[in-house]
């Protein structure tokens, strides 16, 4: 059977991890780089085209993508091997529907999107996007599939190979067109993210035809009654029933990006900020976020694992194995997004200097805040999805963004904090959605944070690298002239002392290691010579 090929949740989560990481680190030098050619007033005709891309995938794709994964999973789980095939090819009706008819509206639609955001001369970059939402809406599709097997590989090359498709051609582009014109220099940079995707569906569509995973679903479990026999518009019905509330939640941060395009320019033009400044502070957000995301590729990558991991813990009644996975991930949330939230506070101008010119570091602190709050609700929402609390999911999120659109253009139109309103916003939003998403898990599910266990340490750890950081990084950036060079070490350096910190400190336990692959079992009987690992 297929689902015995199944890797362990928290295995997939690190696959996915390590391929989103190596996506980020070709794509993470993508607009530095393409910002060379095309300069700031460049880089701000890119950003409108994303939001509402984004915004039209999260509707068309993302929550289909989810609700396969979940279907697939608890269908294998039961052993309903046929009903599982059926969930798939149904929902790739639904998404290649669904992908033609919004890659012709968006393309459509383009001149008057534009004129609404108020950047008409971005026309040409929501034109080279409109193919990439038919293109999504397959991938998708394969991904799910192989997610709800909890095989996670697939996913993991295929973001590899769209990244590097997208950063070769993109840039190509940007140096040969920006020449000819700025804004279809611009429109190559959303160009390059078309031809990505479609390296990655050809990778996936190649996978899949090179395996036939679903060739020998072709049986059921005694007892169990089979979806292949469920009227087509019922199963229909209970797939939309899990994929529309996802489309919800998988909107929250093109929203977010939607709300601050809209509003952050248009705010500061009212209080007197010159029109050209207030577009390229649009940009430093936009930049400062790309900074933020970096850390968040992990809690996606958990994300992602947990909903078809918990569903199928529940499916087959183990409940206590599904608040095992489910505390497992939250603790290495924190984890991870405790040092990562203090070094781009603490170490804000050095971080950004590391990718991107000019003065957008003042952005970069008041936004690294909400690195951690992010992470956690990223995690917190897979854990409720998994437990089939969708709808709760998406309403904590929606308070969220309704605080950060509030706050956006409230403290954005204060002269004292101009963009750093829109800043503060955005991690005053995320506060309340995963403070919420938390409250719920130990309401419905008994699921508490474990502050003792899962925070302590870490806070300490983060603690005593904000300090090191604070004194160190006037001296690095004094002994090395060179700002980019200087961030990497000052980085390398708050790493360097988180590890040593939290090793120290005993909040690295065996177990946490040994679910990191490739990492030689020598490296854990050396610590635990040392002392610097617990076993609980």
């Amino acid at each position: 059977m297929q689902q015995s090929r199944a890797e362990g949740f928290m295995r997939g989560a690190l696959l996915l991890t390590a391929g989103s990481l190596i996506s980020r680190v070709l794509g993470v030098f993508y607009r530095p780089v393409a910002q060379l050619a095309l300069g700031e007033d460049g880089l701000a005709i890119v950003t409108p085209p994303n939001a509402p891309y984004m915004l039209i995938l999260a509707v068309s794709s993302t929550g289909l993508n989810v609700a396969i994964s979940r279907l697939v999973s608890e269908r294998l789980a039961v052993g309903d091997l046929r009903g599982a095939r059926r969930v798939v090819r149904l929902s790739t009706t639904i998404l290649a529907i669904s992908g033609i008819a919004f890659s012709l509206l968006f393309a459509l639609a383009a001149p008057w999107m534009a004129r609404v955001q108020g950047f008409p001369e971005a026309t040409p970059g929501f034109l080279a996007l409109a193919p990439a939402i038919l293109l999504v809406t397959l991938e998708v599709a394969l991904r799910g599939l192989y997610q709800g097997m909890q095989r996670m590989r697939p996913a993991a090359v295929t973001m590899v190979i769209e990244q590097a498709g997208r950063v070769v051609v993109g840039l190509l582009g940007v140096f040969l067109l920006t020449p000819v014109a700025l804004n279809l220099g611009a429109a190559a940079f959303n160009a390059g993210n078309t031809v990505g995707v479609l390296l990655g569906v050809l990778y996936a569509a190649y996978i899949y035809l090179r395996e036939r995973p679903m060739a020998d679903w072709t049986t059921v479990a005694p007892g169990i009654e089979s979806w292949e026999e469920t009227d087509t518009w019922r199963l229909m019905r209970q797939i939309l029933a899990i994929a529309l509330p996802l489309s919800f939640l998988g909107a929250v941060l093109p929203l977010i990006q939607l709300a601050d395009t809209s509003l952050i320019t248009n705010r500061l033009i009212s209080i007197g900020v010159d029109p050209a400044e207030a577009k390229r502070a649009l940009s430093y957000i936009t930049n400062a976020s790309q900074l933020r995301d970096l850390p968040l590729i992990f809690a996606q990558a958990l994300y992602v694992s947990l909903v078809p991991a918990v569903t199928e813990s529940l499916a087959l009644g183990r409940t206590e194995q599904a608040r095992h996975r489910a505390a497992a991930a939250m603790r290495l949330t924190w984890l991870i997004g405790l040092p990562a939230t203090a070094g781009l506070v603490v170490a804000a101008r050095e971080a950004y200097g590391v990718l991107f010119r000019g003065p957008g570091y003042f952005v970069m602190a008041p936004l690294g805040w909400s690195t951690i709050f992010l992470m956690i609700q990223q995690t917190s929402s897979g854990i409720l999805q998994g437990l089939g609390l969708i709808w709760l999911s998406v309403w904590n999120q929606l308070a969220g963004v309704a605080v950060k659109f509030v706050l956006t253009y409230w403290w954005t139109g204060i002269p004292a904090l101009g963009a750093n309103g829109a800043a503060w916003a955005t991690t005053a939003g995320f506060l309340l959605a995963a403070g919420l998403n938390l409250a719920a898990l130990r309401r419905k599910f008994g699921l508490g944070l474990g502050v003792r266990q899962n925070i302590l340490r870490p806070l300490a750890a983060s603690l005593a690298m904000a300090a090191a950081l604070a004194l160190a990084s006037p001296l690095i950036r004094t002994a090395i002239p060179w700002t980019r060079l200087s961030g990497l070490v000052t980085i390398g350096f708050g790493a360097l002392v988180y590890g040593v910190a939290i090793l120290i400190l005993g909040g690295v336990r065996q177990v946490d290691l040994e679910l990191v692959p490739g990492l030689p079992p020598s490296s854990i009987r050396l610590l635990r010579r040392l002392r610097l690992l617990r076993d609980k």
